[in-house]
Parts: C-alpha cells; sequence; structure tokens
C-alpha cells in the first residue's frame, strides 16, 4: 500500500474497499470478515450447540490478536500433563491449523477444518476438546455461557489489539507510514475492521465475568507472569500439576522474544511458533501519537467506565 489516493485508509469506505480487495467480504450487520469465515458457516455457528454429551469442553473466548492461539497451546500441555507423549498424537489427530482455528472458521484450499468436521474428529477420540471463537456475543453459539462448560474470556489493551491487527494486514514497508497507522487508528476506534468493534465484542461477553464457569483473563498478566498464568488456568480446569511440570510448560510454551518471568524461550522447531506473534505489552507507544493515544482513552473511558475493566487493563 503506498501513500497515494488510491490506497489511502482515510475513511471506513476507502479501508473497506481495501480489505474487499484483500478478499474479506462484509456481512448484512456491516462486520467485515475475512474469508476463512464464511456465511454459511457463521449460520451454522449460530445454532451449533454446546455438546450436552461431554463435560470437558473448554471455550475460549476473544477478540483477534488477543493472544487466544498462545493460550491454547498453554493449555493443550496443561490438559496433558499426565500423558505427555499425546502433545504429538494432538497434532496428528486435529493438526496444527485445528488447535489455530475458530470454530467459524472454514477453508478447504488451506485445510481449515470448520466446526461441523472438528467436533466430529475430536468427539471420536477422547480428548480434551477445546474450541475458541472471535465472535461477539450474538453471533457466536446460542446458550454457550448457560451451558455451564468452561469458558475462559481473554482480554488484551485495546491499543495493542489494534497494533497487532494492522501489523497483520499490512507489510513492514506500509507499517513504516506513519499517517496509514493513524488513518487505521481511527477506524479500529470506530469499529471499521475485521470483525468489527472491540468495545463492542468485549461489551457483549464482559456482562459474564462473574459467571462460575468463566475465568477472565488478560494478555498482559499471561506476558507478565507465565507461571502464575499457567497455575491459575490448571485450577480453574480442575487439573493439579507439580512444580516440575509447571516449569516444563512455562520452558516450553514462552514466546520467542518474549520475557515470561524469567523464563527463557526454548528453540523452536515446529510450525506453531511461525504463526503467533502478537507482539509485547505497550507495543502501541512505538506507533501511536499523543493525541491518537488520548482519543483511544476517550472512547474507551465512554464504554467502560464503571465497568471494572479500566482497572484491570491500564491504558497508559
Amino acid at each position: 500500500m503506498s501513500v497515494g489516493r488510491r490506497n489511502s485508509l482515510d475513511s471506513a469506505a476507502d479501508l473497506r474497499s481495501y480489505l474487499l480487495r484483500r478478499g474479506y467480504w462484509s456481512h448484512n450487520n456491516g462486520i467485515v470478515f475475512p474469508s476463512l469465515v464464511s456465511s454459511d458457516n457463521l449460520n451454522a455457528v449460530r445454532k451449533f450447540g454446546v455438546m450436552p454429551g461431554r463435560k470437558d469442553v473448554l471455550f475460549f473466548l476473544s477478540y483477534p490478536k488477543s493472544g487466544t492461539s498462545w493460550l491454547k497451546y498453554i493449555t493443550c500441555h496443561i490438559a496433558f500433563h499426565d500423558q505427555q507423549h499425546m502433545i504429538k498424537e494432538v497434532d496428528k489427530i486435529r493438526g496444527i491449523k485445528s488447535i489455530l482455528s475458530c470454530i467459524e472458521f472454514s477453508s478447504p484450499e488451506t485445510g481449515e477444518p470448520n466446526h461441523a468436521e472438528l467436533s466430529e474428529k475430536l468427539r471420536n477420540h477422547d480428548l480434551p476438546m477445546g474450541m475458541s471463537t472471535y465472535l461477539r456475543e450474538s453471533m457466536a453459539p446460542e446458550g454457550l455461557i448457560q451451558s455451564k462448560h468452561k469458558v475462559i474470556f481473554v482480554v488484551r489493551n485495546p491499543k495493542d489489539v489494534c497494533i497487532a491487527q494492522l501489523k497483520s494486514l499490512l507489510s513492514e514497508k506500509d507499517l513504516r507510514t506513519r499517517t496509514d497507522v493513524g488513518r487505521y487508528v481511527d477506524q479500529f476506534i470506530e469499529g471499521n475492521v475485521p470483525f468489527g468493534s472491540w468495545f463492542e465484542h468485549t461489551l457483549s461477553w464482559w456482562k459474564y465475568k462473574n459467571e462460575s464457569n468463566v475465568m477472565l483473563l488478560t494478555y498482559e498478566e499471561l506476558f507478565s507472569d507465565l507461571q502464575a498464568t499457567v497455575e491459575k488456568i490448571a485450577k480453574f480446569v480442575g487439573i493439579k500439576l507439580s512444580s516440575d511440570y509447571v516449569e516444563y510448560i512455562c520452558k516450553k510454551c514462552c514466546m520467542n522474544k518474549m520475557s515470561c518471568n524469567g523464563y527463557d524461550p526454548e528453540e523452536k522447531h515446529d510450525d506453531f511458533w511461525d504463526t503467533i506473534n502478537d507482539g509485547p505489552v505497550g507495543e502501541w507507544k512505538d506507533y501511536f501519537t499523543v493525541s491518537q493515544s488520548d482519543k483511544f482513552d476517550l472512547k474507551f473511558r465512554s464504554r467502560f467506565v464503571g465497568t471494572g475493566l479500566e482497572e484491570l487493563i491500564p491504558m497508559n
């Protein structure tokens, strides 16, 4: 994308046009989705149900670029604490696409399984089941919270989410053009970006934060204290881990080039680590101007004042 008028991100129409050229499409509610999310799959997901025959289903709820794939990888190691050899079996059965996949994703071209194919595979194996979605509540499976399946709701500072999302859309060359960054920040604040408004998405799930089957987790605590987070997740899902195995998980699942509370990341030899790198906490400071940050803060306060989220996620 050049700085020329043709590829400008000055307005929502310009950004939408850019995304449509990249293969995105617009839902009738105005939200833009990538091609991995088909209209048919969205309709099916809404009526997906929550697998009443299984009690070991764990759902992950988040907005894209909030660290969900990393979290699912960690949780996979927790689930197989007593049979570590099964980690490789999981890769054989689900494949890396399944670990990263959301239930609304489907792509025959890339091998991305749709939710029905994935659930059928897992239904035939005696494995703990983890499923995730980037959808807001009104588009996610009906009755998800009420099903009493365990749910981990992941929230991340929206300024960092904005930059991580932008980096996934633009090349490094384009990122050097700070005018385009500023334009994208404006559109993110207004919700004219893939998967819609971060603010609306977060509010739609936030009201369930105190439900007994819901655990609230922030990207910031996952990033800053991996050990405590691993122990917190294990307790939530009812698994007791030895201190040695907690240390093993921290070393195995510490992201490259990231601080994990003193743990050095192991050298990674699989494709999984090439697919996730949502960036460090506070990366937005390398891109936002003071005025852009202030504009973001104003929007955040207007939507979340008094909810408690403003205390959970410092915006400065």
